[in-house]
């Protein structure tokens, strides 16, 4: 396994915990707090470096299944975040409902490809 490989998957699961971390949270109390808006944030930074990390590995674009889900879940993830950030500066009650169901869906998205460059990273160890 290559350093960039190594250190991608490294971001990619630190994405995932800052991201599940914040959505779970948020989904369950019902109510979109600052320090989610934090994780959510973290979640997309973290993303978008294992992302480079494997852009850089490979070297140039591919278009598969994977890396399509990957990068409409990166965008996703960007969506969410602004998303957010405008129901807590706007503070309207009526958004943050709707935010709830939203953010679960982008989180499912996003484990899809989570799930799935998961597993192609251990069938390519074999």
């Amino acid at each position: 396994m290559t350093p960039l490989i190594f250190w991608g998957a490294i971001f990619f699961t630190l994405a995932l915990v800052f991201y599940s971390i914040g959505i779970w949270n948020d989904f369950y109390h019902k109510q979109l707090k600052k320090w989610h808006l934090t994780m959510f944030g973290l979640g997309v930074i973290t993303d978008t470096l294992g992302t480079l990390l494997m852009y850089l590995h490979v070297g140039h674009l591919i278009f598969t299944p994977h890396s399509i889900s990957g990068f409409l879940g990166l965008f996703l993830m960007m969506f969410h975040f602004s998303w957010a950030l405008m129901v807590l500066h706007n503070r309207d009650v009526a958004l943050q409902k709707t935010f709830h169901r939203f953010s679960i869906m982008v989180w499912s998205f996003w484990m899809i490809s989570y799930i799935s460059g998961l597993y192609l990273g251990i069938s390519g160890l074999s």
